[in-house]
């Protein structure tokens, strides 16, 4: 299974941002931190999982490998569903 630095590193590269990109949307000074933490020589407090998730279009679960990218987006496309069977 992969870590989560890994995750993150797979999920940037397959919305084509480079590190400083992503350090941006986040807030970092540098890419430096991002590469620390694809690494995984930087550890994420809860609350960045949350932020990378965000900037990665993507859930906290797939980033900690807890889910699979398509498991993801079937849960979002069931919610959606009990959503509007709710409304109506």
């Amino acid at each position: 299974m992969a870590n989560i630095g890994e995750n993150i590193r797979r999920r940037r590269e397959e919305l084509g941002l480079t590190q400083t990109e992503l350090a941006v949307r986040l807030g970092y000074k540098s890419k430096s931190s991002i590469n620390k933490i694809e690494l995984g020589i930087n550890d994420l407090p809860q609350k960045k999982i949350a932020q990378f998730a965000e900037a990665l279009h993507t859930t906290p679960g797939v980033l900690m490998g807890w889910v699979s990218e398509a498991t993801s987006k079937k849960n979002d496309a069931m919610v959606g569903v009990v959503s509007k069977m709710r409304s109506d």
